[in-house]
């Protein structure tokens, strides 16, 4: 079987190992592409939900610094109407 494909699943020395061992009698082949398909299919699970992991700490990020300036926001808005009511008490 050609196992060229394996040199571009970024494989360590345990998984290379569980596929050159993965052999039976009759279905060697059957076996070891199905066990390559399997392991490439979790190495590209594995990466997208990497993706989203970053892509959430990224968007965390985002949030964190968007709730800040709404803090200020709002406590300016709220220090305005504080002083809108003041001077309507002591302006007249």
């Amino acid at each position: 079987m050609d196992t060229s494909i394996l040199d571009t699943l970024d494989l360590n020395e345990q998984e290379k190992l569980f596929i050159k061992e993965s052999k039976t009698a009759t279905t060697t082949d059957m076996n070891q592409s199905r066990i390559i398909s399997e392991i490439y299919f979790a190495k590209k699970l594995e990466k997208v939900a990497d993706r989203v992991i970053i892509s959430n700490e990224k968007l965390a990020k985002s949030n964190e610094k968007y709730v800040k300036g709404m803090l200020w926001l709002t406590g300016a808005i709220v220090f305005v109407g504080i002083v809108q009511i003041v001077i309507a008490i002591f302006g007249k």
